[in-house]
């Protein structure tokens, strides 16, 4: 931690910590997106079926349910540093130890292990953000941070079929093992904690059902929650839908369907960055307004997208993949933010890990309930429609919160008068 006096040197080392941050997340992710291409390899070299297949993802996916709200009280009362830097090393080692085993059942149940330790990247890195750097400029740290996770995913996806093809699947395990506790090193090597997170007496005292009933206390987080469900939903919806969208829909062949879909992941990694940075530099550090105007624009593309005509030409068709991507992947950095700046500064890691955990619910289950709902309406039309409701109906609900919240805020200037 810096001296009292060094404020200067810690408005420098923010941006060591952006970088540190980003680092880490990119490293974090590396492993559990790169389960996706790691699945098929299993698939390939085990001559597994589809539901053992999916069911590797799904364990990775799960495992951080269970420990995001232990870690982000952990992180609270301690501090970030050891929590995700410790979190990265045995998110390696327990990958490693997926090297060790023949059998699928330990296969799983090491994997879920590793989603557990995932469970402080996002929260700990979020935390790390928000403490260090100033309103003005927060979004685009947040933004830059968070493209660190579909980086992540696409290093994966370019990196680990080199290994798998060249020198067999204990390559590619390997390979994320290492890439893991490097990521875990460099944090606890370089990270500072900034000393927000220092409690007083009384603080310090409640335990953590109270902070968890503090938290659900709080009604303006509500809507954003719900956001976040929605939202979240609809970026699962795209990375495993949309290929099968525009194939089976608009008649476009897999090939392009693939490419659309880079498009659509190119997007979200803009997004992330430049409606974070809108929110700093138009918005003057308003989350809400962009995160509405961003609410608004998904609805409107999302039908625009389900009811294009098929013969709707190709350049058009990655115009619509894109903006679904910039707006329903790049919507999490203000979500963070938002969620971040409205929750109490004690509860900080908590309240972000609170978010997390509901998020992922949603991600363990969208993908396959939306799946579920275009088998039963025979078409993508109706599950998609309703998807853009409840995204429509989180943005009625927060124009509402914030209008009551800056009327009470009126109010009480008034009264005080």
């Amino acid at each position: 931690m810096f001296p009292k006096n060094s404020s200067g040197e810690k408005q420098n080392y923010k941006w060591v910590i952006l970088f540190i941050a980003t680092f880490s997340q990119t490293c974090a992710t590396f492993v559990t997106y790169g389960m996706g291409p790691l699945a098929t390899f299993y698939r390939i070299e085990y001559d597994l079926s589809q539901l053992e297949t999916g069911l590797i993802v799904s364990a990775v996916n799960i495992g951080p349910l269970f420990s995001m709200l232990i870690f982000g009280n952990l992180m609270d009362k301690y501090g970030e540093r050891w929590v995700v830097g410790l979190g990265s090393i045995l998110l390696g080692i327990n990958t490693f130890l997926a090297y060790t085993t023949d059998s699928y059942i330990s296969l799983l149940i090491i994997l879920a292990f590793v989603g557990i330790w995932y469970g402080t990247a996002q929260p700990g890195g979020s935390s790390a953000i928000i403490k260090w750097f100033p309103k003005k400029n927060r979004g685009l740290a947040m933004g830059i941070r968070q493209a660190g996770i579909p980086i992540g995913g696409a290093m994966a996806s370019a990196i680990l079929p080199f290994f798998f093809f060249r020198y067999g699947l204990s390559s590619t395990i390997l390979v994320q093992a290492i890439i893991a506790v490097l990521g875990g090193i460099i944090f606890l090597t370089f990270y500072k904690d900034h000393g927000l997170n220092s409690n007083t007496e009384e603080e310090e005292k409640v335990g953590f059902n109270e902070r968890i009933k503090r938290i659900k206390n709080n009604f303006d987080l509500y809507p954003i929650f719900f956001i976040g469900i929605t939202m979240v939903s609809l970026q699962l919806v795209i990375v495993a839908h949309l290929m099968s969208y525009l194939t089976v829909t608009l008649e476009i062949n897999l090939k392009i369907s693939g490419a659309f879909l880079s498009f659509a992941l190119v997007g979200g990694v803009l997004g992330r960055i430049i409606l974070a940075w809108i929110s700093d530099t138009l918005y003057k550090g308003n989350r809400s307004k962009p995160l509405l105007i961003t609410i608004w624009l998904t609805v409107i593309t999302i039908l625009g997208l389900v009811f294009l005509p098929t013969n709707i030409p190709l350049w058009a068709i990655s115009i619509f993949c894109f903006f679904i991507g910039f707006l329903g992947i790049g919507w999490f950095s203000l979500f963070i933010v938002l969620i971040s700046e409205k929750s109490n500064p004690t509860f900080l890691g908590l309240t972000v890990s609170f978010a997390l955990t509901l998020n992922q619910i949603f991600i363990v289950i969208s993908p396959s309930l939306f799946g579920i709902l275009v088998d039963y309406f025979k078409g993508y039309k109706i599950p998609f429609s309703l998807l853009a409701l409840f995204i429509f109906i989180g943005g009625i609900w927060l124009t509402i919160t914030e209008r009551n919240s800056q009327y009470k805020i009126s109010k009480e200037k008034n009264t005080s008068q």
